[in-house]
């Protein structure tokens, strides 16, 4: 099964090599492609004989023998057993898959499509295109089709040798699997599966991961029938936010380790399934955000029965952890191979959403959470999570295990997993494990967002002297070492004292994805597309704005699928979402994409499941309220208006400010502005004497304002205010609130 599969997986590396510029000899062209008199097709199949060989892979040369076979004959005629299995793989992930195109694209020369070119629900999207390059840093786009060369091949194929290489891949454990699909998907991400009569709008990776996942599917089933099996936990925020707790003590490295166990849980999830149904690691098709989707063979009655074991253990442990407000999700349909058709797939993830509405709805009356509960608690809630017994230092087990683990985490190097114990096995180390583990920093096997700010000089302790009241808040100060939110919150507190101590959270989502993943592609919905989409959008949160997030006072609880949670000093936070909205529209470059978000500002010492749980609600809000907005203040935003407000207008606040400050004036005249702005919304109430409460603003304002200001260019350009309150009501507290808050003194 693995020499399949890995086969399956490498079968079209030869279009990487041939891209390259690079010979072939005659002999492997007359092996493998096949001739039309004394032309030959589908040179890329001889490239893969010499492009598998190059990567250097330590196998059994018989072996390495046959996995150049199955790999490079897929184009051949009248095979059987596995070689046949691989061609008709490599069928439904393309012929099956691709749309025609009625220019004949230069195989070289030709970018990628983005994902998002093909998308539409309302807005008619515009086409644009990924040059080449590696997947692993901020993502270059153009508008511009041909753009790639033979140099630019040649240069990133030799990248990519060099790095298999270095890796020594045995391929007798499961991590040596995890590397090659890592590093294939680092260098194959943007080249285009096909470019000759066809849209380059698949690529070379998810074509390959389809085609190995495919392989493996009708090696253990048939090559007529499949199953899509699907992993989710439901309510991570419970989880990762217990609403319990009373205290912050020690919470940042809580959260930061709940979160990665999310992640991590998630992916041991898959893992075990593909090891108890004999599958490959290529059938993990996707993971991300907390869901994982696996392709399969049809499912039999014993693989049901594996699926239930797995799903009952899971949910044993979150019996455990906090009495099943979390649950994990395991759904699976069938589907006939004509689904993998153009136009087709998309009902088969409409009938697994509908499926997984159904599974969250199903009760487990067998499982009894609080047997035994009220006595253990009689020594005491946690101080943390407040729904389990403290045991020694306040913590609970559970808590104390996720303190050490988040105390550990920055400098760790890999996170250790044992498939057959869920939580005991689920670990950090500094030196390389034994069995399964995933690594940080060499051949990073799934992108974590986990960035942590921390102290970058020792000089700013006197100014952490002047604003913690706690001492061991101030013993903790270190150059590298992690900031808490205390700190965090101190920094937004300028040398002279200006600024408040105030965090926020940010949770944002994408809008519509259901409908996206659903009716977004129209008739050009695919298998490999899908997996192209949701692999971009994982990418977006998890490397392109952790990146932006490198260096600034925030803390990421969760970012990945297609949605986030930050936690940093309010004014990062607000300038992060700001990027975020310009960074989003220009990566996706099509107005059906947008998100909406929550935005909540709070002191230090106030518990942060608290916070998260109302910054839930206001992102409701947002959504109820039309999408593509955010609530701040209170008040709800078009993304549109908030970028206008945080920037123009909150920079010509300033400028007033200043103009005030120079007439013997101050803060003090922009205060009496929210006394206006209430009384501007009372002019739309019918109650008439509020009415008439709210309509005397504007006499009051134009006397203040001729009472305090004898210069006639200072009372004409105060009447910006005037106009603001006018037009934008509440709205209005936006920019006022950042003003405000930057010059007040501490």
């Amino acid at each position: 099964m693995e020499k399949l599969a890995l086969a399956a997986f490498l079968h079209d590396i030869g279009k990487f090599r041939q891209r390259a510029g690079l010979e072939i000899s005659e002999e492997l062209k007359s092996q493998y492609c096949p001739s039309n008199k004394s032309n030959y097709s589908h040179l890329h199949a001889a490239h893969s004989v010499e492009a598998i060989d190059e990567m250097g892979l330590r196998i059994k040369k018989e072996d390495l023998a046959k996995i150049i076979r199955l790999a490079a004959s897929h184009h051949l005629s009248n095979l059987e057993g596995d070689e046949e299995i691989v061609q008709i793989a490599d069928r439904y992930a393309s012929r099956l898959d691709r749309k025609e195109s009625e220019e004949k694209s230069h195989y070289i020369e030709s970018a990628l499509m983005t994902p998002f070119s093909y998308i539409k629900l309302q807005y008619e999207p515009i086409k644009s295109y990924y040059p080449l390059q590696k997947l692993d840093g901020k993502i270059e786009i153009s508008l511009e089709e041909k753009v790639n060369s033979k140099e630019k091949y040649k240069k990133l194929y030799e990248d990519f040798i060099k790095e298999v290489r270095n890796a020594e891949l045995k391929f007798d454990n499961l991590e040596d699997f995890l590397i090659l699909k890592s590093i294939y998907e680092k260098y194959t991400t943007f080249i285009p599966s096909a470019t000759y009569l066809t849209y380059p709008d698949v690529s070379l990776f998810d074509h390959s991961l389809a085609t190995a996942a495919i392989a493996v599917a009708i090696k253990n089933g048939n090559k007529e029938e499949f199953s899509l099996i699907q992993g989710d936990f439901t309510s991570i925020q419970s989880f990762i936010f217990s609403k319990e707790g009373e205290s912050n003590k020690n919470i940042a490295k809580i959260l930061r380790a709940k979160s990665l166990f999310v992640s991590m849980l998630t992916e041991m999830v898959a893992l075990r399934i593909i090891r108890e149904l004999n599958l490959s690691v290529f059938n993990i098709v996707l993971n991300a955000g907390g869901k994982f989707t696996i392709l399969a063979h049809k499912l039999k009655n014993e693989d049901f029965k594996k699926l239930g074991e797995i799903k009952k253990e899971v949910n044993e442990l979150f019996k455990n952890l906090n009495f099943l407000q979390t649950k994990f999700i395991i759904g699976s349909i069938d589907f006939k191979k004509d689904k993998f058709k153009l136009g087709e797939f998309k009902d088969v993830f409409k009938d697994m959403a509908l499926k997984f509405e159904e599974e969250k709805l199903k009760f487990d009356s067998d499982v009894n959470v609080f047997r035994g509960y009220f006595e253990s608690m009689k020594a005491g809630k946690c101080e943390v999570c407040g729904i389990h017994p403290k045991e020694e230092g306040g913590f609970c087990k559970y808590c104390d295990k996720f303190r050490k683990i988040g105390e550990k985490l920055p400098k760790a190097k890999y996170v250790k997993l044992d498939l057959d114990n869920f939580f005991e096995g689920f670990d950090i180390t500094f030196s390389k494990p034994d069995g399964i583990y995933f690594s940080f920093d060499e051949h990073p096997i799934k992108r974590v967002a986990n960035y942590v700010p921390r102290f970058s000089e020792d000089e700013d302790l006197q100014k952490y002297k002047k604003l913690l009241k706690d001492k061991a808040e101030i013993d903790v100060i270190e150059k590298n070492k992690i900031k808490t939110f205390y700190h965090i919150a101190a920094d937004g507190v300028r040398e002279d004292l200006s600024g408040r101590k105030y965090l926020a959270v940010l949770k944002a989502d994408v809008d519509n994805l259901g409908k996206i993943f659903i009716n977004g592609f129209g008739n050009n919905s695919t298998f490999s597309r899908t997996l192209y989409l949701s692999r971009m959008l994982d990418y977006f949160f998890t490397t392109e704005l952790m990146q932006e997030v490198n260096g600034k006072n925030i803390y990421t609880v969760f970012a990945g699928g297609d949605d986030l949670f930050l936690i940093g000093h309010y004014e990062d936070i607000i300038k992060i979402y700001d990027w975020i909205i310009k960074r989003f529209r220009d990566y996706t470059r099509n107005n059906n994409f947008h998100l909406s978000a929550a935005i909540r500002l709070f002191e230090a010492n106030v518990p942060v499941n608290l916070i998260a749980e109302l910054a839930e609600e206001e992102l409701k809000d947002a959504k109820n309220l039309g999408r593509d907005r955010v609530v701040i203040f209170g008040e709800v935003f078009k993304n549109s208006e908030f970028e206008e407000l945080v920037n123009k207008k909150t920079d010509e606040y300033r400028e007033i400010l200043k103009l005030l400050k120079e007439n013997k004036s101050g803060i003090s005249f922009l205060y009496r502005m929210y006394e206006f702005i209430e009384m501007r919304k009372l002019e739309n109430s019918k109650n008439l004497d509020e009415f008439l409460r709210g309509v005397r603003w504007r006499s009051l304002f134009r006397y203040l304002v001729y009472k305090n200001f004898e210069k006639n260019y200072v009372r004409k350009r105060l009447e910006v205010l005037s106009k603001d309150i006018e037009s934008l009501e509440g709205k209005m507290v936006l920019p006022l609130n950042l003003v405000m808050y930057e010059n007040r003194t501490y």
